[in-house]
């Protein structure tokens, strides 16, 4: 196996111009179940059920690899039957996880979500008890470990002390996803040390205290984070698009009408596709354009799980998804 260090040393002596994304979060089997009719709660429900590898940090480090990234993935894996697929599967996609831990007597996390019968999701519930073993020393070590030009990319189900461990030590800029609403608090402190903040509307109008209507309230709600230090703020909001911020510019981002296969992979996609093609040194517009059209590739094609989502694909079907610009 080869160590990050000497990844490194092999990326750079071949002159290769992609940065390292080191992407630090969960790992888990996703167990989804989709309704074939409306929701009855407290019944079963006749639908479909699937189970595959998910988790918001290797969901993430799972498109940067699809688009060709230089990816460095850290994480637990539960040495149980279904950790070593993961981890197997990780590094089959080209994925660096030699700074992960492989933890024995703990069961690999599961994340199990039912979803309505128009593809979007009812109710999840989540075990992340294998990240806990996930130290503040171990995440500080890896992210030592990257260049001023590379980035990071965190998600909430880090405990908070390995959240501010990675970015005590960032050479880099970082980027980071809420995950929820109940973990979304754990960047609560550190939001002023984030290059990227991703949260989607719901977690968004919990984290601002007021619902996002129309463009004034987006506005606001933008200028909420930028004012706490976030240099770049994203809000996924479903099928009414994206909003972008920065110091220089606020954009609502429209585009046609998606025909939904899996709503559950368009978030990660979102994050994991824009910081790709910052990375790249794509202006904060195009980055945000390229992004909304992989996370929308990601929905309606489950682009993500089948693993057709790459870059070439994503530049030529920019122009098809016709992409609004609303200026705020």
């Amino acid at each position: 196996m080869i160590d990050a260090a000497e990844g490194k040393r092999k990326r750079k002596a071949g002159g290769e111009t992609m940065n390292r994304i080191c992407v630090i979060g969960g790992t888990n089997i996703d167990i989804c179940g989709t309704s074939c009719g409306p929701l009855v709660k407290r019944d079963s429900n006749p639908g479909m059920i699937t189970v595959c590898f998910g988790g918001v940090g290797r969901n993430i480090a799972e498109v940067c690899a699809l688009l060709g990234a230089d990816v460095l993935f850290v994480t637990c894996f539960s040495a149980d039957s279904y950790g070593t697929l993961l981890r197997a599967d990780c590094q089959a996609l080209g994925m660096d996880c030699s700074l992960s831990h492989v933890i024995r007597d703990v069961p690999s996390s599961m994340y199990l979500a039912v979803l309505d019968q128009d593809h979007d999701m009812a109710v999840a519930m989540n075990d992340m008890r294998l990240l806990k073993h996930l130290t503040p020393e171990s995440v500080a070590a890896a992210v030592r470990q990257l260049d001023p030009s590379d980035w990071i990319i965190l998600d909430a189900n880090l405990e908070e002390e390995c959240i501010i461990a990675a970015l005590r030590n960032a050479p880099c800029p970082a980027a980071a996803d809420p995950v929820s609403i109940a973990k979304a608090g754990r960047f609560a402190s550190v939001l002023k040390d984030l290059a990227v903040f991703k949260p989607n509307r719901h977690e968004a109008e919990a984290m601002c205290g007021f619902r996002i209507t129309g463009i004034e309230s987006a506005r606001e709600a933008l200028d909420r984070y930028l004012e706490q230090g976030i240099r770049e703020v994203i809000i996924s909001m479903g099928p009414e698009g994206v909003l972008i911020g920065s110091a220089q510019r606020k954009l609502w981002l429209t585009h046609r009408r998606i025909d939904v296969k899996n709503a559950t992979g368009g978030g990660d996609a979102l994050l994991g596709s824009y910081i790709c093609r910052r990375a790249k040194g794509d202006r904060i517009a195009a980055a945000a354009e390229f992004a909304v059209t992989a996370a929308v590739m990601a929905i309606e094609q489950d682009a993500v799980r089948l693993r057709i989502l790459k870059e070439d694909t994503v530049l030529q079907k920019i122009s098809q998804m016709e992409i609004r610009e609303t200026e705020l």
